[in-house]
């Protein structure tokens, strides 16, 4: 997107995160929200122009996930104030079609992530204390692995591991799970590292084109300033 162009959008001021580019660097996807509104999922052109929302405001969606052949989008769908673990499911939609189904056992899960050849998919349970893939040619889930707070998955470009951060009683803890052994490692720990403070994604992390991780960090500067007053 140049100087000259600008996002466009129909809606109230949106709080928007973790944009996502479809496979043919087209299109960019990215849940967000606004004042009074549930969560939905927008698409906008790369070149810029209006952002549209995907779905009705009667559903609540979060965290869209493009298919690696670009066709369709998983997200996790959340029940609307209901407080209820069990209502989060994850859809998906053929961006053809238009038609909407639930993946097959995925109720209780969210966070959905679509291998890089397609052939699998992972997502973490609502509560987040363990992290599921399922087999797109059987259809079958299986436990990955487990942890205290999973959050934030993302798959190595090999399709081999499945990247995580962890909350801990060192801290915030980035690890890897290998898919073919399910064996657990840490990579790396953010206990020292400042994170910024923000509405939503201050302790995002993410994976370069090499497998390197990305995170946020605070480099800001803090001063603390003594006022003298002079009383007329």
């Amino acid at each position: 997107m140049n100087g000259s162009q600008r996002l466009q959008l129909s809606y109230p001021p949106l709080n928007a995160t973790m944009p996502r580019w479809s496979a043919d660097g087209k299109l960019i996807a990215f849940p967000a929200a606004s004042l009074g509104h549930p969560v939905n999922i927008f698409v906008v052109s790369a070149d810029g122009g209006e952002a549209k929302p995907m779905f009705p405001e009667t559903i609540n969606q979060d965290d869209g996930n493009w298919s690696p052949d670009g066709t369709s989008l998983v997200f996790s769908h959340e029940g609307i104030n209901t407080g209820n673990l069990a209502d989060f499911s994850i859809q998906q939609i053929n961006l053809k079609t238009h038609e909407m189904v639930t993946v097959r056992g995925s109720q209780g899960m969210f966070a959905p992530r679509w291998s890089p050849d397609g052939h699998y998919l992972s997502s973490l349970s609502a509560d987040q204390h363990y992290m599921r893939i399922l087999a797109l040619s059987t259809q079958q889930w299986s436990d990955l692995t487990t942890g205290h707070l999973l959050e934030y998955p993302s798959w190595s470009r090999d399709g081999k591991y499945i990247y995580f951060q962890d909350t801990t009683e060192n801290g915030l803890e980035l690890y890897r799970v290998s898919v073919a052994d399910h064996k657990k490692e840490q990579v790396v720990s953010f206990k020292d590292i400042r994170r910024p403070s923000l509405f939503f994604g201050s302790f995002w992390s993410g994976l370069a084109l090499d497998g390197s991780p990305v995170i946020m960090r605070d480099t800001g500067t803090r001063a603390i300033y003594a006022l003298e007053m002079q009383w007329p």
